[in-house]
């Protein structure tokens, strides 16, 4: 009996949790400005996938990039979510210039820190004429997001848009769904 307490017990705390890509799309509003070189998901297996983007840059840009990101969750339509939080690029990557209790800074510290894995190189401003920006084979990995933002099952996106100089270049927007079995 004791053995199949243990089991049980095993069973509940198990890990069945999965969360896989389902759309993933890439504006560049300024061909002149860049393009998107790659943009897909790609299939691992019939529960994972990843994405990969790329994007050439063409023009030198010295300052005055600025990144939001907006969270949204599906609920009878999309709903924001969270978070709707912007951020001055060059800021960000030259660590003294921003204070370090900003708020903001601290969200995308953390999917700095998420993302740096997948990205093939670093980067820095200004960013140079002909540079590609590359994230590759992004695997979203649940449990690791769920420690620091608990979430709930159900379909979320994010839209990640570009300005430079308050006129937007870029967006890139994606869903996902994370579901619980053990919720089911």
């Amino acid at each position: 009996m004791l053995i199949a307490g243990i089991l049980w017990i095993l069973l509940l705390g198990s890990p069945q949790v999965e969360s896989k890509f389902k759309s993933l799309h890439c504006t560049s509003l300024d061909k002149d400005y860049g393009e998107f070189l790659l943009c897909k998901i790609q299939a691992i297996n019939r529960y994972r996938n990843s994405i990969s983007i790329s994007y050439l840059n063409k023009h030198t840009v010295p300052s005055h990039l600025t990144v939001r990101l907006e969270f949204f969750k599906r609920a009878n339509g999309w709903r924001p979510f969270l978070y709707n939080i912007t951020l001055n690029v060059c800021d960000f990557l030259d660590r003294n210039k921003t204070k370090p209790n900003n708020n903001n800074r601290i969200v995308f510290r953390l999917a700095a820190a998420y993302l740096i894995p997948y990205i093939t190189r670093s980067y820095s401003c200004p960013f140079m004429e002909n540079t590609v920006l590359k994230l590759v084979k992004l695997e979203f990995d649940v449990e690791k997001f769920r420690t620091r933002f608990p979430i709930e099952t159900g379909e979320y996106a994010l839209q990640f848009s570009l300005y430079h100089k308050k006129v937007l270049k870029y967006t890139v927007n994606g869903s996902m769904v994370y579901s619980n079995y053990r919720e089911h």
